[in-house]
């Protein structure tokens, strides 16, 4: 009976699951017509320029070596002037004993008194030799008429030749007096132009006495920090001994070195700078030789990190630093002025605090130089995740996927800057974004841009393909 119920209920469950039987599952097939899908965005041209960054060292602007300029034993020394210490233009360093200086000036000083004194007394001659010339001449002037009339008597036969002979006598007496009278004037004139060049040399010495003088007083010429001393107090030195080297503060440069490709950038952005004047300068043969050999000044800043902050100072980079490519290294040593050390300001502080920035840029100081290079050059503008190994990108061209060969420019964190080609990517190409498992040129996509509000979608990545 058992079994009979047990074959019943078998028998009765197949059929129950013949009954039901297997379900239907609905299926969709393929959609083999659509392409895959990726994310494109716009190269946009690139008007900023290139920004490019190289490391720098701080270094002086100029150094200026005091010597003296006499001799003597130093009296006074200021407590600045000791290595490291900052001194202000026209500030008193160093002081030489003076005393023998103002004993010269003061008997110079004499000297010209009695030169005074001499050609007062020279002149008193002179008028005193003038007025005898004077009544010399008339007297002169009598016996060469009473003369005159002698010879008139003689010849009616009133006077005898001794009458004659005694008039001519005192004629030429009085003619002797007249000329002795004369070539005295003439010798006191000549003394007195003697005595005007002594004086003369005088009045030389004594300016020379006085600028000795006042060089026993070394001071500062520059606003500056004390970089060498070589003299203390009670020292004895030599004209000429150098005593102290002052660093210039006030200005300060920074060294650095740039390939030739980027001073191709500066020299782009002259020549561009020459040829707008070029319609104005009238001796262009002249330009074009001042522009070969002229710098192409180009501004720049200096970044210095410290701690969490970073501080900028703005320069300009200015000149080779020296003689022309380093032979070792094949690039340019360059020079970046800053005109102010003191105008730091603070571009970054992770640590929220108001500190005051730095007081000045000190030399020896490693530092990031940013070059803003503005060369006429067409340039584009693509994000990182656009670059493909190889400097390459995939655009997409009427729907299809186009690998271009790029050239870089300069890439940060976000873009890359590259230059446009007739025959490569130029702005407005349409340029994938997203990864791509095995790309091949022609393959069918469907292009996904960003449009204005954030979204993506294809109709406004082909909107923009379609505006080229």
């Amino acid at each position: 009976m058992r079994n009979i119920i047990s074959i019943v209920l078998l028998a009765g469950s197949a059929g129950i699951f013949y009954w039901l039987g297997t379900p239907e599952i609905a299926t969709r097939p393929p959609d083999r017509g659509r392409p895959p899908a990726v994310r494109t965005v716009v190269a946009e041209p690139h008007n900023d320029g290139i920004q490019f960054e190289v490391d720098g060292v701080v270094v002086p602007f100029r150094q200026v070596q005091l010597s003296a300029q006499v001799a003597g034993k130093i009296v006074m020394k200021s407590p600045n002037c000791k290595t490291g210490r900052a001194v202000r233009k026209g500030e008193l360093l160093l002081e030489i004993e003076s005393n023998d200086y103002a004993l010269d000036v003061i008997r110079l000083n004499e000297e010209l008194v009695q030169a005074d004194a001499m050609l007062a007394e020279l002149d008193a001659e002179l008028r005193t030799s003038r007025n005898q010339i004077s009544s010399a001449k008339d007297q002169l002037d009598i016996e060469v008429g009473h003369l005159a009339r002698v010879n008139e008597l003689f010849n009616r036969g009133a006077l005898t030749d001794s009458d004659v002979d005694d008039a001519r006598r005192v004629q030429l007496s009085a003619q002797n007096a007249y000329q002795t009278l004369v070539d005295q004037e003439n010798l006191l004139t000549r003394r007195r132009t003697r005595l005007e060049s002594a004086k003369a040399l005088g009045s030389a010495n004594l300016q020379r006495a006085e600028l000795a003088l006042e060089r026993t007083k070394i001071f500062s010429p520059i606003d500056g920090v004390v970089v060498t001393e070589s003299v203390e107090k009670d020292g004895y030195i030599q004209a000429g001994s150098p005593v102290v080297e002052l660093q210039d503060t006030s200005q300060l440069d920074v060294s650095c070195k740039l390939h030739m490709y980027q001073m191709n950038w500066l020299w782009q952005a002259q020549a561009a700078a020459y040829g707008n004047q070029s319609a104005e300068v009238p001796n262009m043969d002249e330009m074009r030789m001042t522009q070969a050999y002229e710098f192409p000044t180009t501004d720049a800043v200096v970044h210095y990190k410290l701690s969490n902050k970073e501080y900028r100072w703005q320069g300009v980079i200015d000149r080779i630093d020296g003689a022309g490519v380093d032979s070792q290294t094949r690039m340019v040593p360059c020079r970046v002025h800053i005109p102010d050390p003191l105008a730091a300001t603070l571009s970054q502080d992770n640590e929220g605090s108001h500190e005051m920035p730095p007081p000045a840029l000190l030399t020896g100081m490693f530092v990031k130089v940013t070059v803003d290079a503005r060369p006429p050059i067409p340039l584009v503008r693509l994000p990182q995740e656009a670059i493909q190994p190889g400097n390459t990108v995939w655009t997409v061209d009427s729907g299809k996927l186009k690998q271009k060969k790029i050239s870089i420019a300069n890439s940060t964190g976000e873009y890359v800057i590259a230059y446009q080609r007739d025959d490569g990517l130029q702005a407005g190409d349409l340029v994938v974004v997203s990864p791509l498992a095995t790309p091949i040129d022609g393959t069918q996509v469907s292009p996904v841009g960003d449009d204005k509000n954030g979204r993506t979608d294809s109709a406004s990545a082909e909107k923009q393909q379609g505006m080229r």
